[in-house]
C-alpha cells in the first residue's frame, strides 16, 4: 500500500446522494475543464463544495451549515480519484448524518483502508480553497495574505510583520524629520557664533566689586598725596623758619618721607572707566554668550537627530532590501506578480488595476501554484468568465495538468454537465 503518486491525480468520477442541494448526481468529467451548468438554486455550487467537502474534511465543515438535504437523515459524496488515464488511485467517500460532522474512509486501489485519511489527503492536496474570481474579488489586504500563505515557506519572511516593522520604522522617521526641520528652524533664528565672547556669562557683581575696589584705593592715594603736599607744605614753612625751629624741620622732614613712602607703596592710580564701560554692556554680552550656548545646544540636538533620521532611514532600506530578495527568492506563479504594504500587485501596478483577463490568468496561476499530487480546482460563478477568460484557464489547467471544475448559470444544455433539482439532467 502507497500514500503517494509521482502522476498527478483527479477526480475521475463523482457520486452525491443528498448533499446540500443535491439529490443524487453522478459525474465522470472528461478533460482539463469540468463545467456545471444550469438555472441558479438547482444545485451547480452544491457539486463543487461535494468535492471540496471530500479531500478538505474539518475545514469544509467549518464553512457548511447544513451539508444535509432537507427532509433527510445522511448524506455522501464519493470521489474516485486517478490518473488522466482512468487508472483509480484512491477512493474517497465521507458520510453525514444528523449527529455528526461527517467521517472520511479512504481506499486504495487494492481496497486497503488508510488509518489517516484526512492526513493523507491533506498531504496530496495544493491550494484548493483557492477560487480564482474569489481571489479577483477579495480585497487588497485578503489578497495579499492569499498569496503569503501560497508562496509559504518560498518567501523566506513574514510580510505582515516586516511591513508592520517598516511602518514604525517610516513614523519614527517621519517624528526625527519633524524635529529636524524644527530644529533647523530654531537655529537660523541664533546669530552666528562670536570667538571673541567669553565662555561664561560676565558677572556684574564682580565688575562693581573691582570698580570699588580700584576707587577705594584711588581715595586712599588721593588722601596720601593730600597728606604730602601737607607736610610739604609745613617743611617749607618750617624751613624758613629753619633757623628758630631745626627741630621742628626734621620732625616735618621725617614725617614727610614716611607720607611720600607710605604714598608709593599704596601703588600707581587705576583708570576703572573700561569696568564701567563693560558694566554698561554686561546685559547685551551676557544675552549673547546665552544666545550662543543655546545655539550650541540646539545645534548638537539637530546633529543628533539627523544621525537618528539617516539610521531610520538605512533601516528602511535593509527592509526594503529584505522584501526585494525575499520576492525574488520566492517561487512566485506568475512574472511581474509582487506585493506591498497595499497588497498584490502585477508589473508594478495594484493588482486591481490589472485587466479582467490577466486576473484571471494570475489568480488561477497561483491556485495552481506548486506540485500537489491531486490537483483539483474550483471555480464558482464562472458565468463571469468571458470567452478570452476561459481560454486562459483552459491553457493554464493544459501546461499545470489540472482538473479545473466550473459552475455557471446556463441553461442551454449545450455545455457540460447540466443540474436541474439536484439531478444531472445534461
Amino acid at each position: 500500500m502507497t500514500t503517494t503518486n509521482p502522476t498527478p491525480l483527479r477526480v475521475l468520477a463523482l457520486n452525491v446522494e443528498n448533499y446540500k442541494r443535491l439529490t443524487a448526481v453522478e459525474i465522470r468529467p472528461d478533460g482539463d475543464v469540468v463545467l456545471i451548468g444550469g438555472r441558479n438554486a438547482q444545485g451547480k455550487t452544491s457539486v463543487l463544495d461535494a468535492i471540496y467537502a471530500v479531500l478538505k474534511g474539518g475545514a469544509a465543515a467549518r464553512e457548511t451549515v447544513q451539508p444535509i438535504r432537507d427532509g433527510q437523515d445522511t448524506a455522501v459524496a464519493r470521489l474516485e480519484i486517478g490518473d488522466e488515464d482512468g487508472n483509480v488511485a484512491y477512493v474517497a467517500t465521507r458520510r453525514w448524518t444528523k449527529d455528526d460532522a461527517g467521517t472520511l474512509t479512504v481506499e486504495s486501489s487494492d481496497h486497503a483502508r488508510f488509518s489517516s485519511p484526512q492526513k493523507l489527503l491533506d498531504g496530496m492536496l495544493g491550494a484548493i480553497t483557492l477560487d480564482p474570481l474569489a481571489f479577483t474579488r477579495m480585497d487588497a489586504k485578503k489578497q495579499l495574505a492569499t498569496l503569503v500563505d501560497a508562496l509559504g515557506d518560498s518567501l523566506g519572511f513574514d510580510p505582515i510583520t516586516l511591513d508592520a516593522e517598516r511602518k514604525g520604522v517610516y513614523d519614527r522617521r517621519t517624528e526625527v524629520g519633524r524635529k529636524v526641520a524644527e530644529l533647523e528652524g530654531r537655529l537660523k533664528g541664533y546669530p552666528e557664533p562670536d570667538p571673541s565672547l567669553p565662555e561664561v556669562e560676565v558677572s556684574a557683581a564682580d565688575l562693581v566689586a573691582q570698580v570699588d575696589a580700584m576707587t577705594r584705593q584711588n581715595r586712599a592715594i588721593d588722601a596720601a598725596v593730600e597728606q604730602a603736599r601737607q607736610a610739604h607744605a609745613n617743611q617749607q614753612r618750617a624751613a624758613e623758619a629753619l633757623t628758630a625751629a631745626q627741630d621742628a624741620l626734621s620732625a616735618a622732614s621725617a614725617r614727610a618721607s614716611e607720607a611720600i613712602s607710605a604714598a608709593r607703596a599704596i601703588g600707581d592710580r587705576q583708570d576703572p572707566q573700561a569696568l564701567l564701560d563693560q558694566l554698561g554692556e554686561i546685559d547685551v554680552v551676557n544675552e549673547r554668550i546665552r544666545k550662543e550656548r543655546d545655539r550650541a545646544a540646539v545645534a548638537e540636538e539637530l546633529s543628533d537627530r539627523k544621525q537618528e533620521q539617516a539610521q531610520h532611514t538605512l533601516r528602511l532600506e535593509e527592509i526594503a532590501k529584505q522584501k526585494a530578495d525575499g520576492i525574488a527568492a520566492a517561487k512566485l506563479p506568475v512574472p511581474g506578480l509582487g506585493f506591498d504594504a497595499d497588497g498584490v500587485t502585477l508589473n508594478g501596478i495594484p493588482f486591481s488595476q490589472a485587466s479582467t483577463s490577466e486576473q484571471v490568468r494570475v489568480s488561477t496561476a497561483l491556485a495552481m501554484a506548486g506540485d500537489p499530487a491531486i490537483r483539483v480546482m474550483r471555480i464558482d460563478g464562472g458565468e463571469a468568465l468571458d470567452s478570452e477568460s476561459l481560454a486562459i484557464i483552459e491553457k493554464l489547467a493544459a501546461e499545470h495538468q489540472y482538473q479545473v471544475w466550473i459552475s455557471r448559470v446556463d441553461e442551454s444544455r449545450s455545455v457540460g454537465f447540466t443540474i436541474e433539482d439536484g439531478t444531472v439532467v445534461a
